[in-house]
């Protein structure tokens, strides 16, 4: 484990998906992608169930992201934090309205005590059913300010992009989650720079290893950080394994 920040726990549950523990207790999931997930801790299901969950993020579309999110979402009866745009599909499957929160981006919204603002990021969202292509809303990262201060940006699905640099200057995030694998998202070099944008002082590699075609790693991204200068430890914990 590493000291990041007091009382804030986060476990990494495989491919894009993340638990967080909020110093206030706040339980909060960002991209449900479980039991379906070939990286996701099976120890975990088990915890869901008994702890329940009371926000699930969603930065955008894809099945990799919101693969069992209906069902999670139904066995804990989390409150859903989504782009206004993916609102009318999660009602069509289910959800309750009162379940929901819809905004967009540079808005925020109170998680019970956490801070939540929807940030761009540079990717795609869709769904493909039976055949068809819907769609949904944008791509989105969040900023999550912890009710203690501790500031979290999850960059979302992405490319490097100048955004970046705003954010963080704006809500100078101790910790940045943001992908690695390549081919989807940003490549290990990619998301170098991108840290050197966001000046924080930690990263989580995310989105990487989950197949052959992920092929980023951590040791990669720590040797480009060296290249372009970056000051930030890359915490690279085991799906399953908390950081806090």
């Amino acid at each position: 484990m590493s000291a990041i920040g007091r009382d804030t726990t986060l476990t990494w549950l495989g491919h894009a998906t993340w638990h967080i523990l909020s110093p206030g207790g706040k339980r909060l999931l960002i991209d449900a992608w479980l039991g379906s997930s070939p990286t996701f801790p099976a120890s975990w299901a088990a915890r869901l169930h008994d702890e329940g969950v009371d926000y699930i993020l969603i930065t955008h579309g894809h099945m990799d992201h919101i693969g069992d999110l209906l069902g999670i979402a139904e066995q804990t009866k989390a409150t859903l934090v989504c782009q206004f745009d993916i609102v009318p599909w999660l009602v069509a499957n289910g959800v309750p309205e009162e379940r929901i929160i819809g905004f967009n981006k540079g808005g925020a919204v109170d998680l019970g005590g956490v801070q939540a603002t929807m940030t761009n990021a540079t990717h795609s969202s869709t769904v493909h059913h039976q055949g068809q292509i819907i769609p949904m809303g944008t791509e989105a990262g969040y900023v999550l300010r912890m009710e203690n201060g501790f500031t979290i940006y999850h960059t979302g699905d992405t490319a490097v992009h100048a955004d970046m640099q705003i954010i963080g200057a704006l809500y100078q995030p101790e910790l940045t989650i943001l992908p690695i694998g390549d081919h989807f998202t940003m490549g290990p070099r990619q998301a170098a720079y991108a840290l050197k944008l966001i000046g924080s002082r930690y990263a989580l590699p995310s989105h990487y290893g989950t197949f052959p075609l992920l092929r980023g790693t951590p040791d990669q991204l720590r040797q480009h950080l060296a290249e372009f200068a970056v000051q930030c430890d890359v915490l690279a914990p085991k799906p399953g394994e908390p950081v806090s």
